[in-house]
C-alpha cells in the first residue's frame, strides 16, 4: 500500500497514516510517499518512505508542479506494484487525480477528516467521486460538526484514527526519565502550534506565567517539522516523535484544537484546557473546542479572550477539576479508528476498482478536463463557478524548471552541505536532509528500473546541466556506497 499524506502544518497527516499501517498488524506493506519534510519518522518503525517536494518549496515551478506529482505517483506504484493508494489530505491535489487516470485498475482512497468549517471546501468536495473510497476518521467533537462534509454519503466512516492504543505509552517515571523532565515537580505540556497571532503569543505568556508561579514544570513541544528551538531559560522545550508515547509524563495540558492533539491528549487521559487556532484554514477548531468541552472530557478558551483564557487556566491548576476531566477521559471506549480504516483499505485493494466506478471516473474527469480547459478563457469569477481557479499569474508561478547539478548519493549517511546549484540524489532518510536544499528522493532498496525512470522525470523538470562542486563530490563519497546510479540515466558526478 501506497500512503500519501500533503505538507501540512503539522504531524497530523502522518500520524494518522502511521496509525492506519501499524493497526494493519502486518496484512499490508506500507510505502509512506509525503510531501512533509517530517516523514524521516518512520525510520523507527522499520517502514520505507519517499519525499517528494511540496509546490511550496518552489523546487519545481507551480504550473509544471502537478505534473511532476502526477508521475512521481505513477513511478512509486509501479515501481512497489501497490494493491491501493491512500492520500490524507484536505485537498486532492491535481497531480493525485492525474495518477488516478492514469491507473484505473488500482483503488485509489481519500482519506478525508470531517469538521470542516462552514462553508469551505466546495472545490475540493467536487472530485470525490473520482476516488474508488472515501474514508472519514470519527471525531470526538463529530456532534457539533457544521461542515459540508456533514451532509454527505460518500465515506465509510470509522472510529477515531489515533496512534494511541498503536504506539505503546511508556510508564509514568520511564517517561519523565527520557524526556529529562523534573521528578519532583507537577508538569503541564503547552502545544499551541505554529502561528503568528499575538492573541495566541499572549496566552502562550499567560500560561506559562500562571503555571511557573504555581510550581510546575512547563514543557513546550517543538514540532519535528521546525526541529528543536534552541533557549538559554524559560520553559522545557522538547522534539520527539510521536508524543503520545510520553504522555504519562504530563499532569495537565494546554493546547491546539486540531485532530491529533485533541485525540491523542483525551485518549490519554490528560486533563486539557483546549485552545482553537484561528489560523486553522478548514479545520473547525473552535467548534472543537466548544463541543468537547461541553461534554466534560476538556475545558476551552478562546486566546482573543483573555479574561475567559486566565479563567480557564485557574480551574485547570485546582486538583479537583482535572481529577473529573481525567475521569471523563478514562470512561471513552477505546479509539478503534486505525483498525476498521486499514481492514477497510485491505478489502478495497482485495476486490480492486468495479468497472462501473472505472467508467464514471472516465466521465467525470472529462468533465473537470472541460471545466479547466473552457475555464481558461473566461474571466476568473465565470471560471470559479465552474470549479476550474483563475489563470496562475504571480511572477513566481511563471519562472522556467532551475538548473542544478545532480549530486549522486546513494546509501547516504548524514547531512551534506550543497549549494543552491546542486541537487542531492539520494535515498537517505536522514534528520534535517530536506531542509534548505534542493533533493530528488528515492525510495531506499529501489530496483535499477525505477532509478532509470526517476533519471527520466527528473530531466524532464530541471536542467540537469553543469558539474557539482569538488568538494561536495568529495564529502559524499566519504558517506556514500558504491552503487553507481550515473550508469542507470542520471549525470556523471
Amino acid at each position: 500500500m501506497v500512503l500519501a499524506t500533503t505538507n501540512g502544518k503539522g504531524m497530523g497527516h502522518l500520524s494518522r497514516q502511521l496509525a492506519l499501517a501499524l493497526a494493519s498488524l502486518g496484512g499490508m506493506d506500507p510505502v509512506i510517499f509525503s510531501l512533509s519534510s517530517a516523514v524521516t519518522v518512520v525510520n523507527q518503525y522499520g517502514m520505507r518512505a519517499e519525499w517528494a517536494p511540496s509546490s511550496l518549496r518552489k523546487q519545481v515551478p507551480r504550473r509544471h508542479w502537478d505534473a511532476y506529482l502526477a508521475e512521481r505517483i505513477t513511478a512509486l506504484v509501479t515501481e512497489t506494484n501497490a494493491s491501493a493508494f491512500v492520500f490524507d489530505g484536505v485537498y486532492p491535489y491535481d497531480g493525485v487525480l492525474r495518477a488516478l487516470r492514469r491507473m484505473p485498475d488500482v483503488p485509489f482512497i481519500w482519506s478525508r477528516r470531517a469538521m470542516w468549517q462552514k462553508g469551505v471546501g466546495a472545490r475540493a468536495l467536487r472530485y470525490r467521486r473520482l476516488f474508488a473510497a472515501v474514508l472519514e476518521p470519527g471525531d470526538l467533537a463529530a456532534a457539533g460538526d457544521v461542515g459540508r462534509t456533514v451532509y454527505l454519503e460518500d465515506a465509510r466512516r470509522v472510529g477515531p484514527i489515533t496512534l494511541v492504543g498503536q504506539v505503546p505509552q511508556l510508564s509514568r517515571e520511564q517517561a519523565v526519565a527520557d524526556l529529562g523532565l523534573d521528578p519532583d515537580r507537577p508538569r503541564l505540556l503547552l502545544t499551541l502550534g505554529s502561528s503568528k497571532r499575538s492573541d495566541l503569543y499572549a496566552a502562550y505568556t499567560r500560561t506559562v506565567e500562571q503555571f511557573s508561579a504555581a510550581g510546575w514544570q512547563v514543557v513546550v513541544t517543538s514540532s519535528p517539522l521546525r526541529g528543536r528551538a534552541a533557549t538559554a531559560a524559560g520553559p522545557k522545550q522538547i522534539s520527539v516523535f510521536p508524543l503520545v508515547r510520553y504522555m504519562k509524563a504530563f499532569d495537565a495540558a494546554v493546547s491546539a484544537s486540531g485532530y491529533n492533539a485533541v485525540h491523542e491528549l483525551l485518549y490519554s487521559a490528560v486533563p486539557t484546557l483546549l485552545v482553537p487556532n484561528a489560523d486553522a484554514v478548514t479545520d473547525d477548531q473552535r467548534t472543537r473546542a466548544r463541543i468537547v468541552a461541553n461534554t466534560g472530557l476538556a475545558l476551552s478558551a478562546d486566546p482573543d479572550r483573555p479574561r475567559e483564557f486566565d479563567a480557564a487556566l485557574t480551574r485547570l491548576l485546582d486538583e479537583r477539576v482535572r481529577s473529573r476531566l481525567t475521569a471523563s477521559c478514562l470512561d471513552l471506549d477505546p479509539p478503534t479508528g486505525a483498525t476498521e480504516a486499514a481492514r477497510a483499505v485491505i478489502g478495497l485493494a482485495a476486490v480492486g476498482v468495479p468497472s462501473g466506478e472505472r467508467m464514471e471516473a472516465a466521465s467525470l474527469h472529462a468533465q473537470r478536463f472541460a471545466r479547466r480547459t473552457v475555464g481558461r478563457v473566461l474571466p476568473p469569477a465565470l471560471a470559479n463557478t465552474l470549479g476550474r481557479p483563475p489563470r496562475l499569474t504571480r511572477p513566481g508561478d511563471l519562472r522556467g524548471p532551475l538548473t542544478v547539478s545532480p549530486v549522486l548519493a546513494p546509501g547516504l549517511q548524514g547531512v551534506p552541505q550543497i549549494s543552491r546549484e546542486e541537487l542531492l540524489v539520494t535515498d537517505a532518510l536522514t534528520p534535517g536532509l530536506f531542509d534548505g536544499r534542493y533533493v530528488e528522493h528515492l525510495l531506499p532498496g529501489a530496483s535499477d528500473d525505477y532509478v532509470k525512470a526517476r533519471a527520466e522525470i527528473a530531466a524532464r523538470y530541471y536542467r540537469l546541466n553543469g558539474r557539482p562542486n569538488a568538494e561536495t563530490i568529495a564529502e559524499i563519497r566519504t558517506k556514500s556506497d558504491e552503487r553507481d546510479w550515473s550508469a542507470l540515466g542520471w549525470p556523471a558526478v
